[in-house]
């Protein structure tokens, strides 16, 4: 029978500790002066929030004719499609220019 090393756990791991706990940069524990805040200019808030309502203004629009040129795309494409297979009431007739059934 051959003589094993066994490594203590408790050795191991004080090995891997740091040597003094972790502590946080003393700006960010100490308290800051109330004469140190900024403060709010209202100004500045009120051209933010300016631009914040032309950008989602400008949002809308986009997501809006987006939506409105695939729609038309897509309905252009189905009366290619059956003008391409060779059917002849391809456009529908709005029902003011339909002929009346009398």
């Amino acid at each position: 029978m051959t003589d094993m090393n066994v490594i203590s756990l408790k050795a191991a791991r004080s090995r891997l500790r740091a040597a003094r706990p972790v502590q946080p940069p003393p700006a960010l524990t100490s308290a800051v002066p109330h004469n140190t805040r900024a403060h709010p200019d209202e100004a500045a808030d009120r051209l933010r929030m300016k631009q914040n309502f032309a950008a989602f203004l400008v949002i809308v629009c986009i997501v809006v004719l987006g939506t409105w040129l695939m729609e038309s795309l897509t309905h252009y494409s189905h009366i290619q499609a059956c003008i391409e297979a060779g059917h002849r009431n391809c456009v529908p007739v709005p029902h003011k220019y339909q002929p009346s059934p009398f």
